[in-house]
């Protein structure tokens, strides 16, 4: 591919050096990887009307709505507080977690956790960071266990609070949505690439704004000009969210799957065109003008999220609306087609001590997968979005109902008990020969507790899956 990641990352190393900033970069929080601290932050978030839709989060921006909730949630803002005092240092490890795992024979891909299924007896992971100034931070993380090694988290971050630059293996989850991202999430392992994005809200609109170019792993089966191939695509995202009103934040989001196998030149041209006129680079044949198919770019998604933050009667609650696409309608670029809508409700407080989240989804055909990419939207063998995509037979072009309960509980103030149940009706056609699908059950049982500077956890995983098939999957944690 003439656009070469490594230049990409040359260019914006040199543009970095150069640029003026007036403040400096900003490490981030975890992202699925701390269930207890992560409730903590969506309750922060709700309260206080954070303005961004996307994960993850800046821990210098998260500090400065802290400061909101210091007397009206106290403990809220102490427990935040104290977790995030790891980072006010120039270096040190951020995260360190040990799990065990026992399961039966039936291997399921656990959901968000960067291709990890219940047949990983056990690993270690860690993230570590090393603040050289105010404007370079360098950051290391992954896991390991049995059969491999996996990076997540190792990037280097330049610039300032309005453009920050960060290279390597960052993470993206470009929705509102706690549980699940229908076009970005970690469901798959990420891919080396280059993100820019502002730390600080800008405007009085608190624009928040990513764009990341990056190379997907090695797949196979990619057609171009009739053949197939193997190669690694290019991937690029776009990010742009602002706040009409205090209680209303929007988000627009773009994605794009290019490159790869045969096709052996993208210029910055093409992709321009393929994101001002997707039906001419994406939709051959019919009444498309792009008449001939092995010119088609590549693979395109898109999304717009709501998140409604509201009171009532002194009770703090979110409501979430995101419609995404997986492509155009009727060879328009302005109709959408093979949509997906979700619908949230947060509760952060129920109680002093419960929170509870509710979420129905409808996913209308032809999601993850795709005519010029055998393996479909996928990264490693896992999809890149919403964790239902690998409870489908890889080419099955159908779609789905979810409907998901999470409830929160603090047993005491050093222990929380998180609930979380799906349930999943897959569509009718099936493409891959797998036969028919059944209603699934999932269920999954979160319990942590503080002992002495660290969490101790409990972790199952269980239920009937979409195939009919039982499975059950145990694990112990050590976290700090």
């Amino acid at each position: 591919m003439r656009l070469s990641l490594s230049r990409w990352l040359v260019f914006c190393m040199l543009f970095c050096c150069n640029f003026e900033v007036n403040a400096g970069v900003s490490l981030y929080l975890p992202l699925q990887i701390n269930p207890a601290f992560e409730l903590e932050i969506e309750r922060l978030v709700t309260i206080t009307k954070y303005p961004t839709l996307k994960k993850p989060y800046h821990v210098a921006t998260i500090l400065q709505y802290l400061e909101q909730v210091k007397n009206s949630h106290p403990s809220l803002y102490s427990r935040i507080n104290r977790y995030i005092k790891r980072f006010n240092r120039p270096a040190g490890l951020s995260h360190y977690q040990a799990q065990l795992r026992i399961s039966d024979s039936t291997k399921k891909t656990l959901p968000n956790a960067r291709g990890l299924s219940t047949n990983s007896e056990g690993y270690v992971e860690m993230s570590a960071f090393w603040q050289m100034n105010e404007y370079v931070i360098a950051n290391v993380g992954g896991y390991s266990n049995k059969q491999n090694f996996l990076n997540f988290g190792s990037f280097l971050s330049i610039g300032g609070k309005f453009m920050q630059f960060d290279l390597g293996y960052r993470e993206h989850w470009l929705s509102p949505m706690q549980d699940n991202s229908m076009i970005i999430s970690t469901q798959a392992v990420p891919m080396l690439g280059v993100t820019v994005s502002n730390v600080a809200p800008m405007t009085d609109w608190n624009m928040m704004y990513e764009l990341s170019f990056g190379r997907l792993n090695e797949v196979d089966n990619i057609k171009f000009d009739g053949v197939r191939g193997s190669g690694k695509p290019g991937y690029l995202s776009m990010h742009a969210s602002l706040q009409p009103l205090d209680w209303w934040t929007l988000s627009f989001n773009r994605t794009m799957q290019f490159g790869g196998g045969e096709r052996r030149q993208v210029t910055l041209t093409d992709i321009w065109k393929a994101i001002i006129d997707p039906v001419r680079s994406d939709n051959c044949g019919g009444l498309s003008d792009l008449e001939d198919c092995k010119k088609e770019f590549g693979n395109q998604q898109m999304s717009i999220g709501n998140r409604f933050d509201l009171n009532l009667n002194e009770t703090s609650f979110n409501i979430i609306f995101e419609m995404a696409a997986e492509d155009t309608n009727d060879y328009s670029n302005y109709k959408f087609g093979n949509k997906a809508f979700s619908l949230s409700l947060f509760i952060p407080y129920l109680s002093d001590t419960d929170s509870l989240t509710l979420t129905a989804q409808e996913i209308h055909d032809a999601w993850y997968v795709h005519g010029i990419y055998g393996e479909g939207y996928s990264n490693d063998g896992h999809k890149m979005g919403h964790w239902w995509g690998d409870e489908k037979g890889q080419h099955d072009r159908i779609g789905a109902q979810i409907i998901s309960v999470q409830y929160s509980k603090e047993i005491c103030p050093t222990s929380l008990l998180a609930i979380k149940y799906h349930t999943i009706k897959n569509g009718d056609k099936v493409t891959s020969g797998t036969g028919g699908y059944q209603r699934g059950h999932y269920l999954q049982l979160d319990y942590q507790w503080q002992y002495k500077s660290g969490l101790l956890g409990l972790h199952l995983y269980t239920g009937r899956d979409v195939s009919g098939d039982s499975f059950a999957s145990l694990a112990f944690s050590k976290q700090w």
